[in-house]
């Protein structure tokens, strides 16, 4: 059964009505009310969906979260320990080569400690994997 149609007058912009003409005269034979209701559909429809698309976008996050947190937290948990077992290292070389080397040869461990850092960093942040470039200390 045809769909029962009621008139509606508008007023819009001249330019606006040459744009819909065009886009009539190529998609509907030169039907602007056709064209007309096939935009308002798509704007009702469009208005339409937004409060489910926040919902799903929400229900998805929410899924999303569930599976990603454990694995999250391991990897958390994992760099965690392989901070601290890199410090320990750290520290444990400093008092060793503190212990076995003669005074008159060693520098100050603060000094070796901060200079070793900054290689370390320079290290981690390069791109270039060329080991003795990034050990150069500015």
């Amino acid at each position: 059964m045809k769909e029962q149609l009621e008139f509606i007058g508008i007023k819009i912009p001249k330019d606006k009505k040459v744009q819909l003409e065009k886009y009539a005269n190529k998609n509907y034979n030169g039907n602007v009310s056709m064209a007309i209701r096939e935009f308002i559909d798509k704007g009702l429809s469009i208005n339409s969906y937004k409060d489910e698309i926040t919902f799903i976008r929400e229900m998805i996050n929410e899924e999303l979260e569930e599976i990603i947190s454990p694995y999250m937290n391991r990897l958390i948990a994992i760099t965690s320990k392989g901070s601290i077992m890199s410090a320990s290292s750290h520290f444990a070389l400093a008092e060793v080569l503190s212990r076995l080397v003669e005074p008159k040869y060693r520098k100050d461990l603060e000094e070796v400690l901060i200079e070793n850092k900054k290689k370390g960093y320079s290290y981690v942040i390069s791109k270039d994997e060329n080991l003795k470039q990034n050990l150069k200390v500015e």
